[in-house]
């Protein structure tokens, strides 16, 4: 990619970032998810200033993947009963979400994929020590969100070939950048934390990953399962040699995989009508 090409879309993503309608509440959570030290409190008062946040942060909270399906209605319940970490997550990840609103169905379907990234990324956490959970959940939600951003500032030529047996390879011919090199720029213009930005921008490749390998193999490993095993919310991951070289070095075997299946079928019917699929 030429360095004025580049310079390009970087600005017309921070630009996008920049606009009335991304909202404070964004900022705010970030702050609060690079501080140590913040509390419940500094959380639960972040979220409750976006209703809608609040409203889709405990319909996710209740959704069968984290094993409490209408048990949580509040902030503070759901903090409780998921713990700080991934209430920050799921807080976060519905408010950039809520940026780039679902009405369309093939966006409506890009998010059901990215929440089952999102869903497998957090499994694999029990099997991957080295994995933050919260992170990896949040990293698979938002993992493809360069995607909407491209449609967002290319409109007409993204949905030319959005259907395109190798997308992948289209953007770079169209735009000199992929979506996952676009998601990172868009999330670093937000100030989201590396170990956030890293996993968005190598879920397709583990090439040159030196840091935060664990969440970086997480993501890249859970965007290649979903084209496995629930290939009608797939959208352009492919089980390589790269990522079966990377399930075995992390010690995963078949059970796994079976274990996996199972968990994503009982998921289905949330997932569906979650999106209204």
């Amino acid at each position: 990619m030429s360095i004025d090409t580049e310079r390009i879309i970087r600005e017309r993503i921070k630009q996008l970032t920049e606009l009335p309608t991304v909202p404070i509440v964004i900022s705010r959570l970030i702050k609060v998810l690079q501080d140590e030290n913040a509390s419940v409190n500094d959380l639960s008062e972040v979220i409750r200033h976006d209703q809608s946040i609040s409203a889709r942060m405990v319909a996710v909270a209740n959704s069968p993947f984290f094993g409490y399906p209408g048990r949580i209605n509040s902030i503070e319940q759901a903090i409780l009963m998921l713990g700080f970490d991934i209430v920050k997550s799921i807080a976060l990840g519905v408010s950039v979400m809520g940026l780039f609103p679902f009405q369309y169905p093939a966006v409506k379907k890009m998010w059901a994929h990215s929440y089952s990234v999102a869903a497998i990324s957090g499994f694999l956490c029990c099997k991957i020590p080295v994995a933050d959970k919260g992170i990896c959940f949040l990293a698979g939600l938002l993992h493809d969100i360069g995607k909407i951003v491209l449609m967002g500032l290319y409109r007409n030529e993204y949905q030319t070939f959005v259907k395109s047996d190798d997308p992948v390879d289209v953007e770079k011919n169209i735009f000199q950048c992929t979506h996952a090199q676009a998601g990172a720029w868009f999330l670093e213009s937000l100030s989201f934390p590396e170990e956030i930005v890293l996993p968005v921008c190598h879920h397709h490749d583990m090439v040159e990953v030196d840091n935060h390998k664990g969440i970086v193999s997480t993501v890249y490993l859970a965007e290649g399962l979903v084209r496995t095993l629930k290939p009608d919310l797939a959208y352009d991951g492919q089980w390589t040699e790269g990522h079966s070289k990377t399930w075995h070095d992390s010690g995963l075997g078949e059970d796994d995989i079976n274990e996996l299946r199972s968990f994503l079928t009982e998921k289905e019917e949330h997932i569906n009508s979650f999106f209204e699929l």
